[in-house]
C-alpha cells in the first residue's frame, strides 16, 4: 500500500488502555519489516507521509499513528501530558503492531516530539523496550536545549506565559504546523528547557532511566535547527542511552550535506529525501 493510498482509507482505531482512540495506518508490504513512524507536536500522521513512502519502497512495512489529539485520533479534551502520550500510545501501538505482524520487536522513527515519547517509555521500561524495539531513529528530538540565545529565550518564556491560561494551544502557533496541541503538554516541553532537565510530573528522571536502555540509536539533527532541536540537545538525549550502538548524525553545510537543515526540513524537503531518508532507510536495514 502507497503513503497516497493510506491517506485515503479511514483508518484503524486502537484503543489505549486510559480509553483514547489512536489512529494508526500501514504504508508499504505488508510482510515486511515493521517500522512505527510518528510525527511531532502541532503536527499528525500526514507529515510522515513521503518518508513511510519511501521506505515502504525499500521493503520495510511502516505503521503511521497520530498521538491523541491529532489527526484522527481522538482528542481526550486536550489535557494530557507528554507523560501521558509516552505511557499510553507508546504500548498500545506497539501492541498493535505487533499483533498485526507477528513481530515482537519493530523498528520506531519519530521526528521531534515522536521521538520524545518512545524515549520516556524506554526510559521506564528498559528491559521491556530492549525486547520490543529493534533501533530508534530520533529526528530533531531534544529536551533540554532550547532558548539558548537571549531571543530564543523570550521567545520561549513568552510562549510559556500565554499557555498558563488555556487548555489547547493554538493550531499555526508561529506556523509550527497544522495541529492544535495539548497547553499541558507544551508547557511541560518549555519547562524542561528552562531547567534543562528532561523529567516526569512526578519527578522521574529520563535522562538517567535511559542509561539502562541499550539500543541500537540514530540521532537526527540539523545544524540549522537552532531553536527547537539544537544539537546540543539532541545530543544530550543520544549519549544518554546505555550501550554503544547510539549516534548522532549532524545534517549542514559544513558536515557535507545539501543544507544547514531546519526542524522541519530534516523531514519535510526534497533534500531531505535524496539524503537524510536514505541514510536512515540504511540505518535500519543494519539493525
Amino acid at each position: 500500500m502507497t503513503a497516497q493510498e493510506a491517506a485515503l482509507l479511514p483508518p484503524e482505531l486502537i484503543r489505549s488502555a486510559d480509553g483514547v482512540d489512536l489512529a494508526l495506518r500501514r504504508v508499504g508490504p505488508a510482510d515486511g519489516v515493521p517500522v512505527v513512524l510518528t510525527h511531532g507536536t502541532f503536527s499528525n500522521h500526514r507529515s510522515c507521509l513521503g518518508l513511510a513512502n519511501y521506505l515502504g519502497s525499500q521493503g520495510f512495512g511502516c505503521w503511521l499513528f497520530d498521538w491523541r489529539g491529532h489527526g484522527d485520533s481522538g482528542r481526550n479534551d486536550f489535557r494530557h501530558s507528554f507523560d501521558d502520550v509516552a505511557e499510553q500510545d507508546v504500548p498500545a501501538i506497539l501492541d498493535a503492531v505487533s499483533q498485526h505482524t507477528g513481530q515482537t520487536a519493530l523498528h520506531w522513527v519519530g521526528h521531534s516530539g515522536g521521538g520524545l515519547i518512545v524515549s520516556m517509555w524506554a526510559a521506564r521500561n528498559p528491559e521491556l523496550a530492549q525486547r520490543r524495539l529493534r533501533s530508534l531513529v530520533l529526528i530533531g528530538s531534544q529536551a533540554t536545549a532550547a532558548g539558548a540565545s537571549l531571543r530564543h529565550w523570550l521567545a520561549l518564556q513568552a510562549f510559556d506565559w500565554m499557555l498558563r491560561w488555556r487548555r489547547i494551544a493554538p493550531s499555526r502557533a508561529k506556523s509550527v504546523g497544522p495541529e492544535a496541541e495539548s497547553a499541558r503538554l507544551m508547557r511541560q516541553w518549555c519547562q524542561w528547557n528552562f531547567r534543562r532537565r528532561f523529567d516526569a510530573l512526578d519527578g522521574f528522571d529520563y535522562l538517567a532511566g535511559l542509561g539502562g536502555v541499550e539500543l541500537p540509536v540514530l540521532g537526527v539533527a540539523g545544524s540549522g535547527d537552532t531553536f527547537i532541536a539544537p544539537i546540543v540537545g539532541c545530543e544530550a538525549l543520544v549519549k544518554a542511552f546505555g550501550g554503544a550502538q547510539a549516534k548522532l548524525e549532524l545534517f549542514g553545510l559544513a558536515t557535507g550535506a545539501r543544507e544547514d537543515y531546519s526542524h522541519n526540513r530534516l523531514l519535510l524537503s526534497r533534500n531531505a529525501s535524496l539524503e537524510v531518508w536514505p541514510h536512515m532507510a540504511q540505518w535500519l536495514a543494519q539493525h
